[in-house]
């Protein structure tokens, strides 16, 4: 292996590449116009608790790549230590440096930026240890996936990534230091998460204080490179499976928070202390959505069909039902529950009805905060809630569009390892919810409604017609029309297509219609396209997207920012950061799922 390794870095080509940098070109000119000082900094700093740590953790003369190398300092001390080293480093005045410091591994810095061009001859190599030390703050959210499946590319199968990465520095404005450099400060749970979305498990992590004793706090964390699944369900089990049943909300609250960390985990936000906080508006609209179909057949005299309470809600029907009830006999006329889902993305909710909306989405997060996020976890019996909760319970008046839904109701608090495993096998998760549901709600009825009667009501889902004919009437108003996937031109029978497909991931929002030719729609079916015809595909893409936002802007903002905006939104930036989004999502789907991909 270690001739393997020696015969790969030998074929790279040991000279400044100054084109197509991705990470930060600010940062990088810093260290290139500063890299006199820095390097006499560098080399001078103790860092015998990180070589420590390194000796610890990285197979014993085994092949490492170094990330973000600076002086050269660490990459030597693994060299003289007798392990198979090369070393990258993004500014190529700190190459140079390296050079002149340690010559004895001269040939072994490369001057390389990261993410690597997908031609980049290092791309070829896989190594035992990466090893990547005060970089990771560096690189861009837009970049931040490509980043780290790359770091999975170059990883052995049980091969080891030694990730350290700063807290707490007190000069950041808007991401960068005093000095201009590029400094994202993410949470260990945050990063771990990447890389266990991309098969990695943990193994350690370590805190240590700043080696040129600044008040900054280091965190190491230690992860495998394994094909085996992450974690088990004990956590969420227990969640289920610990308190009282006395109505669905449980499951109803968990099943959201799944199908939120499958498709719209860029919405939450992570905190300092392990927390992750979820928009109470998005359980909320995943609520509506939910009892939607059980309330809809109740009858005109107000008899309740399907309960979701003990007692058969006879004298304490469930908080939400009356307002549901109204909304939805309100919404009949118009269309019924595909129509309002579509109505409510497109902000076209005719006005007499949008009082009837509010007060139902109103009432239905006072009753997800008052009941499930307060009781789940035994509360009842003295144990303490797995959830918390931060911000405004109501926001009457406000909750009438998915955007000021969204801003003006608070966040559900979850733990940052229970958020893990809903991101990692979510989709499992939620299935098994809905089955448990239709039990329990069969059970609440004592026994008079058929699980599969249930099932085929929680199973129910807003058509995607209304959506599609939105999308296919703004392309057919475009000149010059090409398939999104061939670049063929188009005729008028051309069909509107989603990227991820409706079957996987129930998705309907703009920007996942795309135009393409029938045939080619045909042989994609329910598959994944492959990450280089994503690529390919780009231009085009990004050119759909505009078309998209310049007839409906405020729904698609709303909708990349949801599911393909890390960051928020920026006007001027946002194209190249939600084609990025959409990259992690195709291609972390694909490795969770194990899903067929194709191209043309």
């Amino acid at each position: 292996m270690f001739r393997e390794w020696l015969y790969c870095v030998s074929k790279l080509q040991f000279k400044v590449d100054s084109q197509n940098l991705k990470m930060d070109i600010e940062t990088i000119s810093h260290y290139d116009q500063h890299v006199s000082a820095l390097t006499q900094r560098y080399e001078a700093a103790n860092m015998s608790t990180i070589h420590e740590l390194l000796l610890h953790h990285l197979p014993r003369g085994c092949s490492v790549l170094e990330i973000g190398c600076g002086s050269g300092r660490d990459a030597a001390f693994l060299f003289k230590n007798r392990y198979q080293v090369t070393a990258i480093d993004a500014s190529a005045n700190m190459i140079a440096a390296a050079q002149a410091h340690h010559p004895e591994m001269k040939d072994r810095f490369v001057q390389a930026s990261m993410p690597l061009e997908t031609t980049h001859p290092l791309l070829e190599c896989k190594v035992h240890a990466l090893v990547c030390i005060a970089m990771v703050m560096h690189i861009p959210n837009q970049d931040l996936f490509a980043f780290a499946s790359q770091i999975r590319d170059l990883v052995l199968p049980g091969g080891i990534l030694f990730l350290s990465f700063s807290m707490g520095r007190p000069d950041l404005l808007e991401d960068r230091d005093s000095q201009g450099r590029l400094y994202i400060e993410r949470p260990s749970e945050e990063l771990q998460l990447i890389f266990e979305r991309l098969g990695f498990r943990w193994v350690a992590q370590h805190k240590n204080q700043d080696a040129l004793h600044r008040e900054i706090q280091w965190n190491t964390l230690v992860m495998e490179r394994t094909s085996d699944r992450p974690s088990s369900l004990h956590e969420i089990e227990t969640i289920i499976h610990h308190d009282r049943k006395f109505a669905t909300y449980k499951l109803a609250l968990l099943r959201a928070l799944c199908e939120i960390a499958q498709t719209q985990h860029f919405r939450v936000k992570w905190l300092s202390n392990g927390i992750v906080s979820v928009p109470l508006g998005l359980v909320a609209e995943r609520w509506l959505q939910y009892y939607w179909p059980l309330i809809e057949l109740d009858d005109q005299d107000g008899r309740i069909v399907i309960p979701q309470q003990r007692g058969m809600e006879i004298s304490r029907p469930i908080a939400f039902r009356k307002p549901m009830r109204r909304l939805i006999e309100q919404y009949r006329a118009h269309g019924g529950l595909s129509a309002f889902f579509h109505d409510y993305r497109a902000g076209t909710i005719p006005q007499e009805i949008l009082p009837a909306l509010d007060h139902a989405i109103n009432t239905l997060a006072r009753t997800i905060v008052k009941g499930p996020v307060t009781y789940a976890g035994g509360s009842l019996d003295n144990h303490p809630a797995y959830f918390g909760f931060q911000g405004n319970r109501s926001a009457l008046g406000r909750c009438i569009s998915p955007r000021s839904t969204h801003e003006n109701l608070g966040e559900i608090l979850v733990s940052a390892g229970a958020w893990r495993e809903m991101c990692l096998i979510g989709h499992w998760i939620a299935e098994s919810l809905i089955l448990r549901w239709a039990e329990l709600t069969h059970e609440i009825s004592k026994r008079t409604v058929p699980i599969k009667d249930v099932l085929d009501r929680l199973l129910v889902l807003p058509e995607t017609e209304r959506d599609v004919q939105f999308a296919r009437k703004v392309y057919a108003n475009t000149p010059s029309l090409h398939c999104v996937w061939t670049d063929k031109p188009l005729t008028a029978r051309f069909v509107v297509d989603h990227t991820v497909p409706f079957s996987i991931w129930h998705n309907n929002d703009l920007w996942n219609l795309v135009p393409a030719h029938g045939q080619t729609n045909m042989e994609k079916s329910d598959k994944l396209v492959t990450q280089d015809l994503l690529v390919a595909s780009r231009d085009r893409i990004i050119h759909c997207w505009e078309m998209l936002k310049s007839q409906a802007e405020e729904r698609f903002v709303t909708e990349i920012s949801r599911s393909l905006l890390r960051g928020p939104y920026q006007t001027l930036n946002w194209k190249q950061a939600a084609f990025s989004g959409l990259i992690e999502n195709v291609e972390t789907l694909a490795i969770q799922r194990g899903l067929p991909r194709w191209e043309p």
